[in-house]
């Protein structure tokens, strides 16, 4: 920046890697500089708030602490959501007070069902939008229950507080495109040139018999990471939404090299004594440090694969009990190295300028039932607080009924819900202890809001801390809201004894009393949820089997993908041993790989003259989920393309191999499928 003769460099979040560490622990300096431009955005809003004569400005530094994240696409891409949630949760608060506001219970119960709905739809989405769909559940109960004590003020609180968003949502995000403007694009490259470096390295080891059970797992979480990071950045780079078709296309190609080293990996542990040459060299092209040029890697891969169906032809004349293995290897082989084209082709697409567009989506996994377990928390939480409150007739009662409302949208969605809150409730009770100490003892002695400034700084700025350290990240969220709340910096007057307690009190019992609810309404049950994942993974490929026209292949990769996914983030938080979680792994990508053979099989069935005439009878089998009979029809009819293979009919050989290793791929996919469930 320049302002005058004066030149000031402003430090980006990137000068502060080049540092040495704090010496404090869980200190980081990215986390420093966090924490100062976050603290000083909630000062800065506070201020406009205080000019702006608004009655109460706190909601505007609240505001800036609730939008604040890690980079500035995500900032954009939450405060776009805040905005569409508060708005949707303003205008639901109004319809409900000129529907109910003369009658407070059916008010409550509809405010209830509106949480409960928001809470349960919130479930099926993800990233921020599910944070839109949970905001406009709880934005009702702030501001319906302001609103429904004084309904013909209710647009001008709705309004309000639709401005204190807005001022908080624009001085955030000016202060982070000023201290942390990045570059969008080159930090997603940066993030997938390191991910498919992983990958490429984990699968030569795979293939050189080096075992590494973990890194698999965490190779198919950070793929769906690296999509986030990557829709976060669009939210505020045009260069990176023109360029995310490439990336998940080349997101999608990882999965599959992913699914198909762990086919071989398999196939190699269970025999040993297998020798094959090409599985070498495969290896090799994976750890090589040439690709970078595109064309040496795609020469590279195309004389390797024109090896492999040499391969495969010297197989099919081979006796049928010795190359039913060798077939499934080569051709695992064959889709890993297609796939690794596919990455260095979308690699040098997403190296250019200005790329040519690229439509790709992804599909997720929904459970229903969790959706409607969430839901249900929320609205007999809510219900439960409003017949408290009305029975009790305690004056704090809307703010206890508001509280409970927030907490129950925000983590009845959690994985671990009770633990979220709990962390929330200590963050709430830190905050209430420095109210005390803020509004009886330090603000009274100050007039002026520089001095108000210094005091409140000091305290977010640890909050800030506490957020980027993953172990106290909800202790220090929670803080940083409430801490807000409790001081209640105004224009009229300061915080009385009184108001602040009965705050306070009812803060924390509305904590207390959500995560209540959370453990005794439809507690977390790790079986049922990943049953009803297998469930949902059969059902899929059932509906593969009768209409495969409807699936898209990169759909029915990234939803298994994210199955994998949900199923490790279960796995760690469980006392399974690890051979379950393997077992599971198992069964998941037998499945994802007898879908995307019998996609590829139905793509191709025009060449394959042989395989016209089962495919009937095989997304028959499979439509019924009978792997015996799958596995034995596909043998079958790949035995009889392989005779073909061997006559006179030298034309079709190309097309009859691949019909043949896509059938024998089925086979061994689905007896796998079995030996997993069977386990």
């Amino acid at each position: 920046m320049k302002i005058g003769r004066l030149h000031i460099k402003i430090p980006e979040l990137a000068d502060f890697k080049t540092l040495p560490p704090p010496s404090i622990p869980g200190v980081t300096w990215e986390g420093v500089a966090y924490s100062v431009r976050t603290a000083g955005a909630s000062l800065i809003a506070l201020y406009i708030a205080f000019c702006m004569n608004l009655d109460d400005p706190k909601w505007a530094a609240i505001t800036v602490w609730v939008v604040a994240q890690n980079s500035r696409g995500m900032s954009v891409s939450k405060s776009q959501y805040r905005i569409l949630g508060t708005a949707l949760g303003a205008v639901a608060a109004l319809v409900l007070v000129a529907l109910f506001a003369q009658t407070p219970g059916l008010f409550l119960l509809g405010l209830a069902a509106w949480i409960g709905l928001c809470t349960g739809l919130a479930s099926g989405l993800r990233n921020f939008r599910a944070y839109a769909t949970v905001l406009a559940g709880y934005t009702a109960a702030i501001i319906g229950l302001d609103a429904a004590s004084a309904p013909l003020h209710a647009f001008d609180i709705a309004l309000a507080r639709f401005v204190y968003v807005v001022v908080g949502i624009l001085v955030e995000a000016t202060l982070t495109a000023i201290l942390a403007p990045g570059a969008a694009l080159r930090e997603v490259r940066e993030q997938f040139h390191g991910y498919v470096d992983k990958a490429s390295q984990f699968g030569a080891r795979a293939l050189r018999r080096e075992t590494d059970q973990g890194a698999i797992h965490k190779l198919f979480a950070a793929a769906l990471e690296l999509d986030t990071a990557a829709e976060y950045a669009a939210a505020a780079s045009a260069e990176v939404r023109l360029a995310i078709g490439h990336l998940r296309a080349a997101i999608v190609a990882v999965l599959t090299q992913l699914s198909a080293i762990h086919a071989l990996q398999a196939q190699l542990t269970r025999y040993p004594d297998l020798q094959i040459d090409v599985v070498d060299e495969t290896a090799s092209v994976l750890a090589g440090d040439d690709t970078d040029s595109s064309t040496t890697a795609r020469s590279r891969i195309a004389s390797l694969k024109s090896r492999i169906r040499h391969a495969l032809v010297l197989e099919a004349s081979r006796q049928r009990d010795s190359r039913t293995c060798r077939l499934f290897i080569l051709d695992r082989l064959t889709l890993l190295l297609t796939a690794w084209e596919e990455v260095i082709a979308r690699k040098s697409c997403l190296d250019q300028v200005n790329p040519p567009r690229l439509l790709v989506k992804f599909a997720f996994h929904r459970d229903h039932v969790l959706a409607w377990h969430n839901g249900m928390r929320a609205f007999f939480a809510v219900v439960a607080a409003s017949i408290f409150w009305l029975f009790s007739a305690w004056p704090s009662g809307a703010g206890f009924v508001a509280t409970v409302g927030v907490v129950s949208a925000l983590f009845a969605t959690r994985a671990n819900s009770i633990a979220a809150a709990m962390g929330w409730f200590k963050g709430a009770f830190f905050a209430a202890l420095v109210g005390i100490l803020c509004n009886f003892v330090l603000l009274p002695a100050v007039s002026d809001f520089i001095p108000l400034a210094c005091i409140a700084g000091f305290f977010m700025v640890v909050a800030g801390l506490a957020m980027r350290n993953p172990r106290t990240s909800s202790i220090g969220t929670g803080f940083a809201l409430f801490f807000w709340n409790f001081t209640s910096p105004s224009n009229v007057a300061r915080i009385n004894d009184a108001v602040f307690l009965n705050d306070a009190l009812s803060t924390l019992l509305a904590i207390a009393w959500a995560t209540l609810a959370f453990s005794v309404l439809f507690p977390l049950d790790r079986a049922s949820s990943i049953a009803r994942l297998h469930r949902a993974v059969r059902r899929d490929l059932s509906d593969l089997a009768h209409n495969p026209q409807r699936w898209r292949r990169d759909a029915w990769l990234s939803r298994t993908a994210d199955r994998l996914g949900r199923r490790f983030a279960t796995a760690a938080s469980s006392a399974k041993p690890e051979s379950c979680a393997e077992t599971e792994l198992r069964k998941l990508l037998a499945a994802w790989t007898i879908g995307d053979s019998l996609l590829a099989l139905q793509k191709g069935a025009g060449s394959y003259p042989g395989v016209r005439r089962s495919m009937t009878v095989i997304r028959g089998r499979l439509r019924k989920l009978d792997f015996a009979r799958l596995a034995a029809v596909c043998d079958s009819v790949a035995v009889r393309l392989l005779r073909q293979v061997t006559g006179p009919a030298a034309r079709a050989k190309p097309e009859l191999l691949d019909g043949a290793a896509l059938l024998q791929t089925i086979a061994v996919s689905a007896k796998d499928y079995m030996d997993a469930s069977s386990g």
